[in-house]
């Protein structure tokens, strides 16, 4: 019986056939895969995200401070302050970078949480305390990344006041710089502690002390006492690249404000990577609200706003606000429109940073000439005093009114003199293997409820 068998031919054409199912198959399995990983990434990156809005949440809840500048520091309530960087997500429309956006603003405070006390390191094991002086920013990935992404960071600082362990103990509450080989940069590696620098001593601040700017977090590297380095800004700038390209290592201006590559707890206080942007508004009840092409638009929309009937919308600081002629003058006009009270020596433009700061009624009254005009502390001094005119700069001279310490002679103001009855933070990341943007935003209200 004869049998017929392939040719050659026939061979060759199942086997190619077979080839190409098998490869449609690998593919399909290929795109199974990816769809399959971009999605746990994208779960993994909301659980994420819901895990740092929580911890903030809560943050925001024990905030200490009331929002009522200035502040005394007899009233014992810390503070709270806001950065408002110079970059906006409007930046993103101008088509040099889509993803990035507002990613310069920095939030700093104090908090209280009776229910979870927080833990910090101390040397031979940890310390705890109800009350902590947190910081949350931004810092440019590393490795570099494209798009270019962030790291959030969350420092917590313990608030004690006194500190019953060596070598507080031992030193009178008090603990000398010089004694850390590497500074700032040991210190905050063996201690979670919020203190403030005078001279060369690090001396545990308490809320009291917290209301002054000098005693914070970064706020005075050097020491200074004398009040030169008033208004003691944070950190010239919270974002300086990494002197390292492969890794987070700090230039020596920076040490401290980071676990970074040197530590042996590096990455402690990381919360989230790719960041693209942590854009931190306030609630301005006087912000114009109006409408274009149907659409309802806010200062920093880019769109010219004709004032009309509506207004309240979270903005950003000095957002300069874009409305056509005819706004109110105050007390109706925007409260965070400008870029700062110039007594404060906080303002800011549209190139530089603006800061909220609940402030402190202590440099009324410290002895020191924080304006150089007119004498020392003309504003506590039981004179009615003959102090410069504001709205001209040295001259003329306001006459005396006959009022004693009134408003017209304070030496200082807070940047913004007005109460803040809310914040919004709008947190966006990045997630690389969707290449997806996923984005949540936390509001806190300052008002009872």
């Amino acid at each position: 019986m004869n049998r017929r068998g392939l040719t050659l031919t026939e061979m060759l054409v199942a086997t190619a056939l077979t080839v190409i199912v098998m490869a449609v198959v690998a593919q399909l399995f290929s795109v199974f895969g990816a769809s399959v990983s971009g999605s746990r990434s994208l779960t993994e990156l909301s659980a994420r995200l819901r895990t740092t809005s929580y911890r903030l949440r809560r943050d925001l809840g024990g905030a200490t401070a009331a929002l009522l500048p200035p502040l005394s520091p007899s009233e014992g309530v810390g503070y709270f302050e806001i950065l408002e960087g110079p970059r906006r997500d409007l930046d993103a429309a101008d088509g040099s970078d889509e993803l990035r956006a507002d990613d310069d603003d920095v939030l700093l405070f104090t908090t209280r949480d009776v229910r979870a006390p927080f833990t910090g390191r101390f040397p031979g094991g940890s310390i705890q305390g109800d009350t902590a002086e947190v910081a949350w920013f931004l810092r440019p990935t590393v490795p570099a990344t494209s798009p270019p992404t962030h790291t959030l960071y969350r420092r917590q600082l313990l608030v004690l006041g006194y500190v019953g362990k060596d070598p507080f103990h031992a030193n009178g509450n008090r603990v000398a710089l010089s004694t850390f080989a590497d500074g700032f940069r040991s210190f905050f590696d063996q201690f979670d502690l919020s203190v403030a620098r005078l001279g060369d001593d690090l001396i545990p601040n308490t809320l009291s002390d917290l209301t002054r700017r000098e005693r914070r977090f970064l706020h005075n590297v050097a020491g200074d006492i004398t009040g030169s380095g008033f208004p003691y800004p944070f950190l010239a700038d919270h974002q300086i690249p990494s002197t390292d390209p492969a890794r987070d290592t700090l230039p020596a201006a920076a040490a401290g404000l980071i676990f970074d590559g040197p530590s042996a707890r590096r990455g402690e206080d990381i919360m989230l990577a790719n960041v693209v942007a942590f854009d931190v508004r306030v609630f301005d009840p006087a912000a114009p609200l109006a409408e274009s092409s149907g659409t309802v638009v806010a200062p920093g929309d880019d769109v010219a706003i004709t004032p009309g009937l509506a207004t309240g919308a979270y903005v950003d600081l000095g957002n300069d606000i874009n409305v056509a002629a005819g706004f109110p003058a105050p007390p109706s006009a925007p409260r965070f429109a400008g870029q700062g009270h110039p007594l404060s020596k906080l303002a800011g433009s549209a190139s530089a940073r603006r800061t909220y700061d609940t402030w402190s009624t202590h440099y009324e009254s410290n002895g020191l000439d924080e304006d150089g005009e007119a004498g020392v502390d003309q504003g506590s001094n039981d004179l009615d005093d003959e102090v410069p005119s504001r709205a001209n700069g040295a001259v003329p001279l306001w006459p005396k009114d006959g009022v004693v310490d009134d408003a017209g002679e304070r030496e200082t103001s807070p940047p913004y003199p007005s109460p803040l009855r809310g914040i919004e933070i709008r947190l966006r990341c990045y997630e690389p293997t969707s290449r997806q943007l996923r984005q949540v935003t936390i509001r806190h209200t300052f008002l009872p409820h």
